[in-house]
């Protein structure tokens, strides 16, 4: 809901997702990259090298040092005759980590067992062509992860899959899923191999309505062609999943050319291609396709609001909902969004009677968002509209580590009252931004507030530390106006071209940030989070 407060000068923003988003579960959690190789140096490799520094005997394959490789050729002729046990701890000799680096596949009742210190990273296919069995085991701190080749199908929905010690149920479309979620909401489940949805015809409300608590693993798999077009629902939450709650996980899952409509003008109802609200744990997760909302609700290209924790993710979805509040990745964020990005192009704006929020990666943010960035064009459409190429509206918590490319275009129609606020970062802010910057072009009417970072910065002294906006890219290029509303407004630095490739700025951590001539057109970019290769 907006509610406008003239008497302070400031507006406030107030989301509630019709019940969908709790409190609680807005802890951050340690996660792996997004790239599923570790590139660790100690390491058990299952590749088509030689077996190497690797001893199998009784079943077990175990390393004889700290690096080893096991022959994938080797390993289907042992899974042939029995089960196997692929370890990183040997005799006197502890590795952390297994990657599959070569495909395996295998058809006998032998099951393979997996059990790292550290993290497993699946880079190409593992395919489980009868009924057998696949255990999994990483350490605290590790992750389950998959390169951008790497999946685990199962041939056979009965066979076994067990994860950290819990079971997992294998399904094989989203009706089953549904219906197990249905029955065991806290359940662990597991996508047994791709999935092309366009054969379910069109959900008219989320494919899975309900609230998740349980733990939902894609396996690398994706889900192409899903269709929910909502007209009629109420307080709901559109998407794949309706609602993640507090203890919920969705992880390893991508979601290819989805449609997502939520026509209702349902205030602040959600919609995302994964789900329409969050307050558990979204991770390894994406999205391409689409997303419209109607007026007054709330729509992003992977969640409509989050609560709870979004990491390593991304979305390429185009979102579209004037009078709406519409981000790349996420509508609503009160939680926590680490090491992820958006590239879809947002279209909306707002109306006469209702202010607009769209932001490359977020519209309205009162959460963190940590080493995230989003390159998608902001198109206005109305007017009254928050604009940012990051976040529209900042109120509260923290931007840091983050930056924006997308251009950020302001309508030319609308008059007083209705005033854009637009940004190359951020549209609107009211808190704390730091080691951030923008590059994208900022335009918009003469009514509205422009500014090359922030379009209207009312954020508390000292809010902004080492933030900065490219004057040549972003068409801004008077060094006063960093923010729109505040002429040299303080922690905000215009930089050339030549100047943001010529070295990181000033207070940015070589330990998070790097540049390179043939990486991001030599502009500074994430290590945790590198920006797509061209």
């Amino acid at each position: 809901m907006l509610v406008l407060s003239t008497a302070a000068g400031k507006t406030m923003r107030h989301a509630t997702y019709a019940g969908m988003l709790r409190s609680g579960a807005s802890g951050s959690i340690l996660i792996l990259a997004l790239c599923a190789a570790t590139g660790a140096q100690a390491a058990v490799t299952i590749s088509s090298a030689a077996t190497a520094n690797m001893t199998c005997s009784g079943g077990v394959c175990a390393p004889t040092a700290t690096k080893a490789v096991l022959n994938v050729g080797d390993l289907e002729t042992l899974l042939a005759s029995g089960n196997v046990t692929v370890t990183t701890t040997g005799t006197g000799i502890q590795a952390s980590d297994i990657d599959v680096k070569a495909a395996l596949s295998w058809s006998s009742s032998g099951a393979l067992s997996l059990l790292a210190n550290k993290s497993i990273a699946i880079d190409n296919p593992v395919s489980i062509t009868g009924l057998s069995g696949l255990t999994i085991g990483t350490g605290k701190s590790g992750a389950f992860s998959f390169g951008s080749k790497g999946n685990v199908t199962f041939a056979n929905v009965s066979s076994q899959l067990a994860i950290n010690g819990s079971a997992y149920t294998l399904v094989g479309n989203i009706k089953t899923l549904a219906s197990d979620i249905a029955a065991n909401p806290g359940g662990s489940f597991a996508l047994a191999s791709n999935y092309d949805a366009s054969g379910d015809g069109t959900y008219f409300s989320s494919a899975i309505p309900t609230v998740f608590t349980g733990t939902f693993t894609g396996l690398g798999n994706t889900i192409s062609n899903l269709s929910v077009i909502s007209e009629n629902q109420v307080n709901a939450g559109n998407g794949l999943f309706a609602e993640v709650g507090d203890k919920g996980v969705l992880e390893n899952i991508g979601l290819i050319n989805a449609n997502i409509v939520a026509k209702q003008k349902v205030k602040n109802a959600g919609a995302g291609a994964l789900a329409g609200g969050n307050s558990g744990t979204i991770m390894f997760a994406y999205a391409t396709g689409s997303v419209t909302v109607g007026k007054k609700s709330v729509g992003g290209g992977l969640v409509g609001g989050s609560s709870g924790t979004i990491a390593n993710s991304y979305a390429v979805v185009a979102v579209t909902g004037k009078a709406a509040d519409i981000g790349g990745l996420v509508g609503y964020n009160f939680g926590v969004i680490e090491n992820s990005h958006a590239a879809g192009k947002m279209t909306g704006g707002g109306s006469p009677s209702i202010v607009g929020v769209m932001g490359g990666l977020v519209a309205d943010n009162s959460g963190t968002i940590s080493n995230c960035y989003a390159t998608g064009a902001i198109a206005d459409k109305g007017n009254a509209t928050y604009a940012g190429g990051l976040v529209g509206v900042h109120e509260g918590g923290l931007i840091e580590n983050s930056y924006a490319t997308g251009s950020v275009r302001g309508s030319n129609g609308g008059g007083v009252p209705y005033v854009s606020y637009l940004g190359g970062l951020v549209g609107r802010n009211y808190s704390t931004i730091s080691f951030s910057y923008s590059t994208g072009a900022v335009s918009g009417n003469t009514e509205s507030y422009i500014g090359g970072l922030i379009g209207y910065d009312q954020s508390p002294s000292g809010s902004l530390t080492d933030t900065y906006w490219d004057t040549d890219m972003s068409g801004i290029t008077n060094l006063n106006q960093g923010a729109g509303n505040i002429a040299d407004d303080p922690g905000i630095t215009g930089l050339t071209t030549v100047q943001f490739q010529s070295g990181l700025p000033a207070g940015f951590d070589l330990k998070i940030w790097a540049e390179s001539a043939k990486i991001d057109d030599g502009f500074p970019y994430l290590l945790a989070n590198p920006p797509a290769k061209k």
